[in-house]
């Protein structure tokens, strides 16, 4: 067992070096290579999750966003962060793994950069304005109103990556439809800030340490209970990473009861919860309309499982390097799953969709998945 473990982490280890090493050449390159530098860090961004990095994982992903879009604001940012996962990595290699709050001091300040970034870029497109059609101007049944935060949040975004879409689109290789396919995903994330609410409004008093963290209105409204509960803890934060949010409640004292009803509302959004020696974290997606997801393969059937609720993978065999054959370990509220499967792939974003009429499926499916090729996965 400890032979196999060495293997699949080398294997994926090396995934993770391979991915940074080409990150690191790009941005060497500057701005003339950020397309490239995004594709490495989109690679090494599922390496990191695979290897359990969800935090530094995040934090590439979003300096992918921002190499995709063209900001050269972040390649300085991007340099450091690099040298700090090299860093990790080597950590994770030699078995380290750091404790709740040494993963808040390391990663924080990071997260923080890349948000006054996302900040500033974003700054020259905040003043247009939506042009609506008079009539639906006028409308009382207008749905979304410009002023919508989440509308002007995908203008803003969506001008840039349907313009980068369209030089893309020039393009004839390989390369040109990873690309595109990553600014099209990049689209559909932002589309999800139209209607939502910010997780804020359920805390108030801790608006200041959930900026940005925004949910579908149905969503926030499944989670009112929250209010209460979190009321016990004497400080909390949230970040929202890859449509996945990550709350941090410091110093809660809960009742059995109610760690029961923490786990069961956690449980009923996708979401997992855990006592830290701080408090508790809650993990849980911004939507359950789009969300990541984590495929895999059990009995040659493809699935996929809500990422906030991924705990681990172990392997237990490795037959060849697209063959990681194991046990996928899941955390449903406070309540953990074993999963025996054949292979598990890098978390992307996908959309969700009940299982249509008359289609027969496993018992315990919730709904189907569409992945960026089309390809159907049933969601557990």
């Amino acid at each position: 067992m400890a032979t196999h473990k060495f293997d699949h982490l080398t294997l994926v280890v090396s995934d993770a070096e391979r991915a940074l090493e080409g990150l690191m050449h790009s941005l060497q390159s500057g701005s003339e290579d950020m397309k490239q530098g995004a594709l490495h860090a989109r690679d090494l961004s599922g390496a990191l999750a695979v290897l359990g990095m969800d935090t530094p994982a995040g934090l590439v992903d979003d300096v992918a966003r921002q190499l995709t879009l063209g900001q050269p604001s972040v390649l300085d940012v991007a340099k450091g962060l690099s040298a700090v996962i090299a860093q990790a990595i080597k950590d994770i290699q030699l078995g380290f793994i750091p404790e709740p709050d040494q993963e808040l001091q390391t990663w924080g300040p990071w997260a923080s950069r890349l948000q006054v970034l996302v900040a500033r870029d974003t700054a020259p497109l905040s003043s247009f304005q939506a042009v609506m059609p008079k009539e639906a101007a006028a409308s009382p049944l207008q749905f979304v109103p410009p002023s919508d935060p989440g509308f002007k949040a995908l203008r803003s975004k969506g001008l840039n990556l349907i313009q980068s879409a369209r030089m893309v689109n020039h393009q004839d290789d390989e390369r040109t439809v990873r690309q595109m396919d990553a600014i099209l995903s990049e689209l559909q994330d932002w589309s999800l800030r139209v209607g939502q609410l910010p997780l804020s409004q359920l805390f108030p008093l801790s608006a200041s340490s959930m900026a940005d963290v925004w949910l579908d209105a149905a969503l926030l409204d499944s989670l009112d209970s929250l209010r209460d509960l979190g009321a016990k803890a004497n400080s909390m934060q949230a970040q929202a990473r890859s449509l996945t949010v990550f709350m941090d409640w410091q110093g809660v004292s809960l009742s059995n009861e109610e760690y029961v009803q923490l786990g069961a509302l956690m449980a009923s959004v996708k979401g997992h919860a855990k006592r830290v020696p701080e408090g508790c974290r809650l993990v849980f997606p911004c939507s359950l309309t789009r969300m990541r997801m984590t495929p895999f393969i059990q009995n040659g059937q493809r699935y996929v499982v809500a990422a906030s609720q991924f705990v681990q993978f172990e392997p237990q065999s490795v037959v060849d390097t697209h063959t990681l054959g194991g046990i996928l370990t899941l955390r449903s509220g406070f309540e953990s799953q074993e999963l025996h499967v054949e292979r598990v792939m890098p978390a992307e974003n996908m959309n969700m969709f009940e299982v249509p009429h008359g289609i027969e499926c496993p018992d315990n499916v919730l709904g189907v998945a569409l992945d960026g090729m089309g390809e159907i996965y049933y969601c557990i």
